[in-house]
């Protein structure tokens, strides 16, 4: 790993020297030598680079050469990006920048520079020769895929954890081998990684199986007439394993060899990815699972103790326990660790292992691929972090983020990174394997530096990556002044440090040779024009309002991100000078006002997540014509559009690599500008924003025309999965029931709809068969959703949000609803709703205009309702509403205004966890007889319930050691304070009810409870509780807890002493 890294380095210097030489750069002779020099050392270098990376593991020797290589090559690297940052300063080309006609003292500067990189260069490759290093690139993949071959030699006995799954398989096979007439294949999806997917030696590889005997045959159709003979009538199974292969075409001249087997045949394919199961299988994949604890216990036994070794040393197993539970479930972690330990037979070297101090053991570590670091990454920032830090090599032509996008893929494929997610909007997620992390940090580690809470906060010389992170309320101070020369350096500002940084601008300075720098709102205004090198840059908080100009110099900058700048309002001026972009984020910056004048210039521009069009030239939607963009888009200020042919110029249709579309007409999601715009042309204007089909998401705001475009109606965007439109003058949805993929709809403030009919579903069988989620809020004028008689409709459909809608009087039958929310519905609606949608496992009712009376036998067939949540409707406490409810387990009773006491109904909630009430003036007690029969009960939450002054007795109980009467549930919360049993002590024997307080977030009981002297003088006697000193809100708030327990505070208050 760490030899990749270097590789890749010396890679990106190799490729930057061509590129001096390819542009004919006219350079003095002294420095045109010394520049040949280093390519002529570095070309012989990159030939040995795969054999020192073999090597290193056990030799510390060679380990350290890459060390002072990589470290020679970072220098060099500064020094070429010095070529180009002071060419452009100067404002000349490169083929004319070191013509005599310039000043001759950079060129001398620059040679002087050059040959020192190159002598400290030439130290190290002399050296290389006593390590006896073999030349040779691109072994390493060659013996990857020997090394991952399997076979099918297999000895049951150790296979553990997987009967369940065989016999599912074994019993599918054999039922469909007696009536199936094609062939079968099944596709188990687990961990793996067979990437040779090739036909040619696939099907001789068969032949040779079937006829026990090598084949001599070099072509392709002669072998598949003879693999075709060889199964002609005949029944047979195939086990494709480790299958990595994506592309269809391959398969599909595979798998016509293989239909000519008699009926029952079956092949079985086991791979990683589900692109490849669903491609290859003909019924339902199954997904592997992870190991059972037990399971997974029983296959590292075999694997340490196999021999019998270690076994009698009971002081192991609870340790080898611990470790098995770090490997999450997954075989190859524990088999992994599990041959690791069976040679080590002292209780230390276990503990290392538990403590992840395996990286110092055997290189068979590195075939760990295991157990998942719980922090979720999109993709793109890490490409961004690699072609920063020079990690990922040049290729050719290949664009850098083309190029991360393949390794990408094959440490995904490699295991390295699991829980891969691709969002509707193209963004994707990942999680890192815990030891692979580990495992790089052990590798790496003397220049990677990671900073939390309770650790030292010693920064090691050697260190070249900073990171501090904090999720703990611990405050630190950590004097950034003092840190070595970094190249990245990562502040989370969300942590509870304080960085001791009195002149940013000034530690920024110190900082010359950083690429990757990630901060908060604190070093907005900071002058970074000294950070030449810079790659990465993401600054972050409400505090960033607008840029520095500075920002424009970096022209070696390649992502800029400013997600979750809110307040941000412009960028810089000169932003077109950025000509190495590659990812401008600007997510959730919705006060962004307008973008800079030229935007359209930066060619490497891939991600651009919004455009504000504006008026101005150089401002207009003209500007995104030649930027291949990814991902998503979000357009702005639509209103600035002056005509079709200029929208038509921002050329959507031709971004095939867009997922998702936001076209607003105001400039921002919250700007009032654009309100009044003329809308003669918006629909013309919008049929030119034809995009591409592949887009899978399509949001349309403040539009002002009264139809939709030819493209929405004729549904030329087949790939559709969500649709989000706002568009107040349209009367009729376009038949968006055609859609196969469409899985969310949200339908807002269209206030001229009044029907969707059968214009809405389209002339399908089955219209939405994948729609799950349906939102309608504020169609003020529609009357009627309608269905079509004979066609099966929103089979699927599991989530239906109604809001502000008064005229709705007819809705279509909803069988499949799991979850309904429904605003300001009159009571026949609401009937009709909850009479079909039986199956309900959420409700939430809301009504905002005058209070209503809720029919009692509303929820009489709702048996599987786990929520409810009624919100500004009359309920009373005689009403049978919550009767038959046996499921339920959160109740949320808002603002319900005439509540005395809670339903009558309420005794019979057994499984009921959470009771909140809110704003209910009129409730005066909980319940006739309590809370006794809520068994389940454990939160109680009540804000703004002034009538009520007291609790039921069952909110306390006894004493785990002494037997007196204490409290209460494991969440109380009275007016926004917040109380947790574990936090209470019993007064008489200062037993803390549940030990150490974990909640997270600490009760100010100083102030809820008064405890003084006379107070604590009264353990020894009868327990007293103070009176308020001060007639202050917040004891106003605790003599209010205090009332509402009773007598309860006499004998249980908090455990000052118990917080973590």
């Amino acid at each position: 790993m760490a030899d990749a890294l270097v590789s890749a380095l010396v890679s990106t210097i190799l490729n930057n020297l061509d590129s001096l030489f390819r542009e004919e750069v006219r350079l003095a002779g002294s420095l045109k030598t010394e520049l040949e020099s280093l390519q002529r050392t570095f070309t012989t270098i990159q030939a040995v680079l795969h054999d020192a990376e073999q090597k290193q593991w056990k030799s510390e020797a060679i380990k350290i050469w890459l060390r002072n290589l990589q470290q020679a090559a970072y220098d060099l690297e500064d020094v070429l990006d010095d070529f180009q940052s002071q060419a452009r300063e100067r404002g000349s080309k490169l083929s004319t920048f070191f013509s005599p006609q310039n000043p001759l003292l950079f060129r001398s500067i620059m040679t002087r520079r050059v040959k020192a990189a190159r002598e400290k260069v030439d130290v190290i490759a002399a050296e290389r020769i006593k390590f006896h290093l073999e030349t040779g690139v691109g072994e390493a993949v060659i013996e990857g895929n020997k090394d991952r071959e399997t076979s099918s030699l297999v000895d049951e006995s150790e296979v553990i954890g997987r009967a369940d799954e065989k016999g599912e398989m074994v019993s599918m096979i054999l039922s469909n081998a007696t009536h199936h007439d094609g062939l079968s294949v099944y596709a188990i999806c687990g961990m793996g990684g067979l990437d040779d997917f090739d036909v040619k030696r696939l099907t001789k590889a068969i032949v040779e199986s079937i006829e026990g005997k090598s084949c001599d045959i070099q072509d392709l159709d002669p072998l598949q007439r003879r693999l075709v003979k060889q199964l002609v009538g005949k029944q047979f199974l195939i086990v494709f394993d480790d299958v990595w292969n994506e592309s269809r075409d391959k398969w599909d001249r595979l798998k016509q060899a293989l239909q000519s087997g008699g009926r029952g045949s079956a092949v079985i394919v086991t791979t990683r990815l589900e692109k490849v199961a669903l491609m290859m299988a003909t019924v339902p994949f199954r997904r592997l699972g992870c190991l059972s604890d037990d399971d997974s216990w029983s296959l590292f036994k075999q694997r340490v103790f196999g021999m019998g070794t270690n076994e009698g040393n009971a002081d192991l197993e609870p340790i080898g326990r611990q470790i098995v539970q770090r490997c999450g479930g997954v075989p190859l972690a524990i088999k992994a660790i599990g041959s690791i330990l069976s040679s080590k037979s002292q209780e230390s070297e276990w503990l290392n292992v538990r403590d992840s101090e395996i990286w110092e053991l055997e290189d068979e570590v590195n075939r760990i691929l295991a157990v998942l670091r719980d922090y979720v990454m999109e993709k793109d920032e890490l490409i961004g972090l690699w072609m920063a830090n020079g990690f990922i090599p040049s290729r050719g032509q290949l664009d850098l983020h083309d190029m991360g996008n393949e390794i990408f893929s094959e440490l995904t494929r490699r295991s390295f990174f699991q829980e891969i997610n691709e969002h509707v909007d193209g963004t994707v997620t990942c999680k890192m394997h815990d030891l692979i992390h580990d495992v790089a940090t052990s590798i790496k580690g003397y220049e990677c530096c990671l900073i939390e809470p309770g650790e030292r906060l010693e920064i090691p010389k050697t260190a070249c990556h900073l990171f501090v992170h904090s999720s703990s309320s611990t405050t630190n101070i950590i004097n950034l002044s003092k840190l070595p020369p970094l190249r990245s350096l990562i502040l989370d500002t969300h942590s509870r440090f304080t960085f001791n940084i009195s002149n940013p601008s000034n530690f920024i300075s110190n900082q010359k040779h950083l690429k990757v720098l990630d901060c908060g709102h604190g070093f907005s205004n900071t002058a970074f024009n000294s950070l030449k090198h810079l790659r990465y840059l993401r600054l972050r908080g409400f505090g960033v309002k607008a840029l520095p100009e500075s920002i424009s110099s970096l022209h070696n900058l390649q992502t800029l991100n400013l997600q979750w700048c809110h307040n941000l309002r412009k960028l810089p001026k000169g932003s077109k000078n950025l000509k190495n972009l590659k990812y401008l984020d600007l997510r959730d910056c919705n006060e962004l006002i307008s973008m800079p004048v030229g935007l359209g210039q930066l060619t490497c521009l891939r991600k651009l997540s919004k455009f504000v069009v504006g008026k101005d030239k150089g401002g207009g939607i003209d500007e995104l014509k030649e930027l291949a963009l990814e991902g998503e888009l979000s357009i702005t200020g639509l209103c600035n559009v002056k005509n079709s042919t200029e929208a038509k110029n921002a050329n959507l249709i031709e971004k095939k690599n867009l997922r998702s579309l936001e076209l607003y007409w105001r400039s921002g999601k919250y700007s009032e500008s654009c309100c009044h715009h003329q809308h003669e042309n918006d629909e013309e204007i919008l049929d030119a924003l034809q995009p591409h089909p592949s887009l899978k998401k399509l949001c349309i705001t403040d539009y002002q025309g009264v139809r939709f475009p030819n493209w929405m109606m004729d549904l030329l965007l087949p790939n559709l999965v969500e649709i989000e439109l706002h568009c107040k003058r349209c009367d009729q949805l376009p038949p968006l029931g055609k859609l196969r993929f469409l899985k969310v709809l949200s339908i807002w403030e269209m206030g001229a709809l009044k029907r969707m009919d059968s214009g809405f579903y389209g002339d399908m069988e089955s219209s939405f068969p994948s729609l799950e989620v349906l939102t309608i809020v504020r169609a003020s004028c529609l009357e009627e959703w309608t269905t079509m008689n004979g066609t099966k409709h929103f089979p699927r459909l599991s989530s239906l949000t109604i809001a502000h809608c008064p005229k709705m009087v007819k809705l279509p039958m909803l069988h499949s609803l799991k979850e309904l929310e429904v605003f300001g519905a009159n009571v026949t609606v609401l009937n009709a709703l909850m009479m079909n949608a039986t199956n309900l496992t959420s409700l939430r009712l809301h009504e905002y205009n005058e209070p209503t009376n809720i029919p009692d036998g509303l929820l009489r067939n709702h048996k599987h309702l786990e929520t409810l949540w009624i919100n500004g409707f009359i309920l009373k406490s005689s009403s049978v509403l919550l009767d038959n409810l046996s499921s339920l387990k959160c109740l949320i009773l808002h603002h319900c205004s005439q509540l005395e006491s809670l339903p009558r109904g309420l005794q019979n909630l057994s499984c009921l966890e959470t009771l909140r009430l809110y704003g209910c003036e009129s409730l005066i007690s909980l319940a006739v007889n309590g809370l006794q029969d809520l068994s389940s009960l454990s939160s109680l939450e009540i804000q703004s319930c002034g009538k009520l002054t007291s609790l039921p007795e069952r909110t306390q109980q006894k004493c785990i050691a002494c037997y007196k009467t204490v409290c209460l549930f494991d969440k109380l919360t009275v007016d926004n304070r917040v109380f947790h049993k574990a936090c209470f002590c019993c007064h008489h024997c200062r037993t803390t009810l549940k030990g150490c307080c974990t909640a997270g977030r600490r009760p100010h009981y100083d102030q809820l409870f008064k405890r003084t002297d006379s107070l604590d003088k009264s353990f020894e006697g009868t327990p007293k509780m103070a009176k308020p000193e001060k007639n202050t809100e917040d004891e106003q708030n605790a003599q209010k807890v205090v009332n509402l327990f009773g007598g309860m505070p006499y004998d249980c208050v908090p455990n000052r002493e118990g917080y973590c």
